[in-house]
């Protein structure tokens, strides 16, 4: 399961979830800004070394969090290349044709790709959603039903990917095996993904039933087990991240 909270002591699992949020949206501004290859694998290697140095995720574990990614990215690149026409031609061979400027273009949306997937496995992995449900409760007015629901969801996928193992688990048990040919394989799949999706749905009531009977959403605000403190360096961190952007914005 990659986007789950994974806790830790390290730089960024002591900063705040508003103050990492700032990190991750200039890091997306950013790479969503620059159209040249160079600037965006610049961004993304500052990215790697973020996750590595603050995070203490290793390179080998992001480079298996961003390995699925591969199969969507190179088709991504090719269709990119082929699309944009403009520039000098480096090849030229019949209706296919490929320019400078589109290798430097598809680069770029690729590569972005990436950055917006690693800052978003950065800020899942070191922020626990309960100190992320508050920060949207208590510093950003955020009605707590809406945050809750988001903190569910980020607690149900976890449990999800177990069942998943179960269930298939319990299949191969049974001696059943993936079938061959496209169509036998749909019908695998999409048996695999109607139980998974029951499942679901009767969690979803079962924990429905069990906030009803708490009371869940009979007051206006609720209270915490566990408060937020200032994060004092977290601001810093996050003032500095803007006005850095800002310049990087206007400079390149």
């Amino acid at each position: 399961m990659l986007f789950q909270y994974n806790g830790g002591t390290s730089l960024l699992h002591r900063l705040g979830p508003l103050s990492k949020l700032i990190w991750v949206g200039c890091f997306s501004l950013l790479s969503m800004a620059w159209d040249s290859t160079l600037h965006e694998a610049a961004l993304l290697a500052v990215l790697i070394a973020v996750a590595w140095l603050g995070a203490r995720l290793t390179l080998v574990r992001q480079f298996r969090a961003m390995s699925f990614l591969i199969g969507l990215g190179i088709p991504y690149f090719i269709l990119s290349i082929l699309a944009i026409r403009a520039g000098h031609t480096v090849i030229s061979w019949g209706p296919i044709v490929i320019t400078t400027e589109g290798l430097d273009i598809a680069g770029a949306l690729t590569l972005r790709i990436f950055i917006l997937f690693l800052a978003s496995y950065i800020y899942l992995s070191t922020t626990d959603p309960r100190d992320f449900v508050q920060a949207l409760n208590l510093h950003l007015r955020v009605p707590y039903r809406f945050a809750f629901g988001i903190s569910v969801a980020l607690t149900f996928l976890p449990l999800l990917e177990e069942e998943g193992h179960t269930i298939m688990a319990a299949r191969r048990v049974r001696g059943q095996k993936t079938p061959r040919g496209l169509r036998n394989r749909l019908s695998y799949w999409s048996g695999y993904a109607a139980v998974v999706l029951v499942n679901a749905v009767r969690r979803v009531q079962q924990t429905a039933l069990a906030m009803e009977g708490k009371g869940f959403g009979a007051y206006a605000d609720r209270t915490y087990l566990r408060e937020l403190g200032i994060d004092r360096f977290g601001y810093i961190c996050a003032v500095v991240a803007v006005i850095a952007t800002a310049v990087l914005w206007w400079s390149l």
